[in-house]
């Protein structure tokens, strides 16, 4: 490759551009680029409506965020999480840079002070770990001051690609991001991808 080769590739730079589907999803069913429709919206039965519609507002400051990782992770040439085997998964040549999102919801994490999760079960609050190949189970009450509560936000994003000639889905990327109140810095983690 020369040099003039590399200069004409580094300009073609893909940047993430997201695409808004308009058909509404009526079951609210998973989104897919096929199906062209809006995302599927889960909130909690108790998540408050007026601290999901404070997220909903700063869901601008969430989608640049998950474009600087698209681009960063998958679109950047110098990424570290592309491998550059031939076969592998994901591929930098097949993605086109339009992502769109596929779920989003809402719901609550509980940590206690050494930051393990738990989940409420039974009317408790349960963690459960593994030591090998034993399960452990810890239970708190509800009313214990050992447990906080935070927001807790996941949003799915399907990522296309085009591998045999025609845009279609290509990875599916998982964000989530736990905040204490709904004025916090929220700061979405990857927390997996996958083939779509």
């Amino acid at each position: 490759m020369g040099i003039f080769d590399r200069f004409k590739k580094k300009k073609e730079v893909k940047r993430p551009n997201l695409i808004v589907f308009e058909k509404e999803n009526v079951d609210n069913d998973y989104a897919n680029f096929e199906l062209k429709i809006k995302p599927r919206i889960s909130i909690d039965d108790d998540f408050p409506q007026e601290v999901y519609q404070l997220l909903v507002r700063r869901r601008k400051e969430m989608l640049e965020q998950i474009e600087e990782i698209i681009f960063s992770n998958y679109l950047d040439e110098d990424s570290e999480d592309l491998s550059s085997e031939i076969d592998s998964f994901p591929d930098i040549r097949y993605f086109t840079g339009n992502y769109y999102v596929i779920y989003e919801s809402y719901g609550f994490t509980y940590r206690d002070n050494n930051h393990r999760p738990y989940h409420i079960k039974n009317g408790q609050y349960r963690n459960v770990s593994y030591k090998g190949n034993e399960r452990q189970e810890n239970y708190l009450p509800l009313d214990s001051d050992k447990i906080k509560k935070y927001y807790n936000i996941f949003i799915q994003v399907g990522l296309t690609g085009n591998e045999n000639g025609q845009e279609e889905d290509y990875m599916s990327l998982d964000l989530v991001a736990e905040i204490a109140s709904p004025d916090d810095e929220i700061e979405l983690e990857v927390l997996s991808h996958g083939v779509m």
